[in-house]
């Protein structure tokens, strides 16, 4: 947390010579000093937190990339004559433990190109697909498997 702390006064200075790098560095350690006096700050909670912002920063990169993938997909199926549109419904249902890694699962579903999450119910998902070639494979994805190393490391 504390080089956190030291960032942010970097950023809100404006401007960084020695002298502001000096006192934003001792400010910074005295604001962590008390929060780890006063409000229960650990280390093992700066380690948690920045797991879990590196594993959310994973899953952003991740969710990008297939999101670029899947528009060039849906690109091919839109400027190619000869490709028929076969739009189905898929039903799967991920061995996802958490409601919030499952909604999350959703969204990602719904933001990707070219597919929609229909129903999400007791974990049983419904998705609709503008052609087979966009959900193959999709009970076990990427981001089923990022999920799952959310849900573990909790």
């Amino acid at each position: 947390m504390l080089p956190v702390f030291f960032s942010l006064w970097i950023i809100f200075s404006g401007k960084l010579t020695l002298e502001t790098a000096l006192l934003g560095l001792v400010i910074s350690a005295v604001v962590w000093w008390f929060a780890c006096t006063y409000l229960g700050y650990t280390l093992s909670t700066d380690r948690k937190y920045t797991l879990l912002i590196l594993r959310v920063l994973r899953y952003a990169a991740v969710l990008i990339w297939e999101v670029i993938k899947a528009n060039y997909c849906v690109l091919k199926i839109i400027y190619s004559g000869n490709i028929k549109i076969q739009p189905q419904l898929i039903f799967f249902k991920p061995d996802l433990k958490s409601t919030a890694t499952s909604v999350a699962l959703a969204n990602s579903i719904t933001l990707t190109p070219g597919t929609l999450t229909v129903v999400l119910d007791n974990g049983l998902f419904c998705v609709h697909s503008l052609n087979n070639s966009l959900t193959k494979d999709i009970d076990n994805s990427v981001f089923i498997k990022q999920l799952r190393k959310f849900e573990e490391g909790r």
